[in-house]
């Protein structure tokens, strides 16, 4: 099937069902009308990319992904939402007022970006010389970093992040009388 060896067509068919996930997703996110369902969809496309991600066995960056920014950006997003709506008592309306412009704008980036993928020589796996251990020695790396070198930082941002999702849920909280 199209040159692909029939041990690699389950990667391939996963790969077109994450893809067109992700794809679907980021779709879905422009042309939604309101923002909470263009968040949601925002989330089916992050999710897409962490599928991507596991496909590329890259598992830290699935586990990221899916904690990161699927998580946490997108409640950060829906919490937001919910304040405004609150806040100013209407639904927010996500009005494009320059949708020529975007159109063509994307339009020429994905030729651009059609034409450097075809016009560049991208080396076989074959070519590229493999580190010397496992991927798994990177991961460890990365922990015994965040645990030794950067675990200030690292507690900082969790600190911050605690502290807006706890100050979202106080300001989003209704009074009794309301």
């Amino acid at each position: 099937m199209y040159g692909i060896p029939a041990e690699h067509i389950v990667e391939y068919v996963a790969f077109l069902c994450t893809a067109g996930l992700t794809l679907l997703g980021g779709l879905g996110t422009v042309v939604a009308r309101r923002v909470f369902p263009a968040c949601l969809w925002l989330l089916l496309c992050l999710l897409g990319i962490a599928g991507l991600y596991g496909l590329l066995a890259g598992h830290l960056l699935v586990a990221m992904q899916i904690l990161i920014y699927a998580g946490a950006i997108t409640v950060l997003i829906i919490f937001a939402v919910m304040l405004l709506q609150r806040a100013t008592g209407r639904i927010l309306m996500a009005e494009n007022q320059h949708l020529i412009g975007g159109v063509i704008a994307a339009g020429f980036v994905a030729v651009l970006i059609m034409v450097g993928a075809l016009t560049t020589q991208f080396p076989q796996l074959s070519d590229i010389d493999q580190p010397n251990g496992y991927a798994g020695q990177n991961v460890q790396l990365i922990g015994q970093l965040l645990m030794t070198k950067y675990l200030l930082p690292f507690e900082i941002i969790s600190v911050v992040l605690l502290a807006a999702l706890v100050g979202a849920m106080v300001l989003a909280r209704r009074e009794p009388g309301e």
